[in-house]
């Protein structure tokens, strides 16, 4: 159902651009359409959660608002080299991107505006004690990914839902992680096609004992 979400689209985007609709998706690339459509997800969902009340709030809260941030860095990182990444689209196309909730909303947010590479988006996660570490994982290399490291922290964060009760959360966190099981075997897979099983270890475990921050 995300017919709304479409509309929601439609509807920014006129107002914005004081320009019909059918033009402006024909002018507009897929992906800042697919963007769109996720940002406006993320805030449905969490104003959903939100009036569930209770510890169902305060578990999704947390989980969506760091997946509302999750995604806003990954916005800006990812548009470095691009036109959103212009003076002129950097308070424009690329801030409507920004979920409109988040632990770094709006100042955080608000600041990424100005953002023109990845130094100045380092400057500013890593006044956020819960991104810094994952900045540090992208600046340093490695063996490990940002997506590496996002992932390991959401896997920590899902399997929480778990020590609390009578919420909700816990149906979401099964979902996710049950995607994450999907990724753990197509790594696995793919390194056993190419024959790289010195490679093979180097997935996301889920409610593993070697987890590590068991």
């Amino acid at each position: 159902p995300v017919g709304k979400y479409f509309a929601m689209f439609l509807q920014e985007s006129a107002d914005r651009n004081d320009s019909a609709s059918r033009n402006f998706v024909e002018e507009v690339e897929i992906e800042i359409i697919k963007s769109s459509l996720i940002k406006f997800w993320i805030e449905d969902f969490y104003q959903y959660t939100q009036e569930c009340g209770t510890e169902t709030a305060e578990m999704m809260g947390n989980i969506l608002k760091i997946r509302a941030d999750t995604y806003a860095i990954n916005i800006t990182l990812n548009s470095f080299g691009t036109p959103l990444n212009e003076y002129s689209m950097r308070k424009t196309e690329r801030a409507s991107l920004y979920p409109g909730v988040g632990h770094m909303y709006p100042s955080g947010t608000e600041m990424l505006n100005d953002v023109s590479d990845e130094d100045e988006l380092g400057y500013i996660v890593e006044n956020y004690p819960q991104y810094s570490w994952i900045w540090n994982v992208h600046v340093g290399g490695g063996g490990q990914t940002i997506d590496d490291a996002l992932y390991e922290r959401d896997v920590k964060m899902l399997e929480l839902a778990f020590e609390g009760q009578m919420h909700f959360a816990v149906f979401y966190a099964y979902i996710k992680l049950k995607e994450q099981e999907v990724r753990n075997l197509v790594w696995i897979s793919e390194c056993i096609l190419q024959d790289q099983r010195g490679e093979i270890d180097k997935f996301v475990p889920v409610f593993s004992k070697h987890a590590p921050w068991r």
